[in-house]
């Protein structure tokens, strides 16, 4: 009897872990071809959004650390002419 209910059960399991990669499949692939919809008609996802925004203030941070270093370097150069004249 309780050959019969494994063999019963055996092929339903199966069936059922084909089932959910079938359906895990899907989902990736519908999301896929909604984010690629998404940026084709022009309107970028929340963390594509995202993520430029945070880009563009480590742009801006990264501007004023360089603009800092510039006038560091001009300063050491002032000293460095100075130091030559004497």
């Amino acid at each position: 009897m309780e050959q019969q209910i494994a063999e019963a059960i055996a092929p339903l399991i199966a069936l059922l872990g084909i089932g959910t990669f079938t359906l895990l499949g899907l989902r990736m692939y519908l999301g896929y071809r909604t984010k690629r919809l998404e940026l084709s008609a022009g309107q970028p996802s929340a963390h594509l959004e995202e993520a430029i925004e945070e880009l563009r203030h480590e742009v801006q941070g990264l501007r004023g650390d360089v603009g800092e270093l510039q006038e560091r370097v001009d300063f050491a150069e002032r000293l460095l002419t100075r130091g030559q004249e004497n």
